[in-house]
């Protein structure tokens, strides 16, 4: 009975061979490398990109035919448009096309005329930048450490309920803060942690004066701070009642 079975499982591996050479012959044939794309449909939460730039790029892609897509390059091509963050492009039996599209979110504005996605990448939208969006300015280069930074920053403003509406990074290396409807914070390139926690007690203290709009701390100074303020008039009072 042991023989058999060997001689059953030594015939079955040739069969097994041949069956296999067939189906690559099968698809090797010229015939099916003309075989058209059936149909090829798009996935995604789509706001900017249009269905008309969608298809100038994808159309001339179907003339390879569903075997010969060659669906890396048109992946790349896709992802060339501004908008788009990845395409993922795949076959699906019998001859569909599936495509995958994730659009860039926009976190803040670049400079004047560029956006930021999630990733700190920088791209044109190629049409109205929103000015609700924060505003982050830096030397080429440093998108991603300035991200990585505005989060840092508002999550620590954040906690005193106050909210960041620009950051400037000059090339020098020095940190300026914008708060929304107060004042700018200047933090100089050194000890910028120990500056913010300073500018925070400073704006507790200052809470309490009535009739002043501060513009600006300046924590570039080794114990303490300047002030300068939006309404002279009113700061110039507030001084000269305090004066002896």
């Amino acid at each position: 009975m042991r023989r058999t079975r060997k001689r059953r499982r030594r015939i079955a591996s040739p069969i097994l061979a041949g069956l296999l050479l067939c189906a690559v012959a099968a698809f090797s044939l010229p015939g099916l490398n003309r075989v058209p794309i059936r149909t090829v449909a798009i996935h995604g939460e789509l706001h900017h990109v249009t269905q008309e730039e969608l298809e100038a790029l994808i159309v001339p892609f179907t003339s390879w035919g569903w075997l010969r897509l060659p669906a890396d390059r048109l992946s790349l091509r896709l992802e060339e448009l501004n908008w788009i963050a990845t395409a993922r492009v795949r076959r699906e039996w019998p001859l569909d096309v599936s495509i995958t599209i994730t659009e860039r979110r926009p976190v803040a504005r670049w400079g004047p005329d560029a956006l930021l996605d999630e990733s700190g990448e920088a791209f044109d939208p190629g049409g109205p930048i929103n000015r609700t969006l924060p505003l982050l300015e830096g030397p080429e280069g440093t998108e991603k450490v300035m991200l990585d930074r505005y989060r840092a920053f508002s999550a620590r403003l954040g906690a005193r309920s106050l909210a960041l509406d620009e950051l400037n990074l000059d090339p020098r290396g020095a940190w300026r803060l914008g708060l929304r409807d107060g004042p700018q914070l200047r933090l100089g390139a050194e000890s910028i942690d120990l500056r913010l926690e300073r500018a925070l007690v400073a704006l507790d203290e200052l809470a309490g004066e009535q009739g002043v709009e501060i513009a600006y701390l300046d924590l570039r100074y080794p114990n303490g701070f300047a002030v300068a303020w939006r309404n002279v008039n009113t700061a110039a009072r507030r001084q000269g009642g305090r004066s002896p």
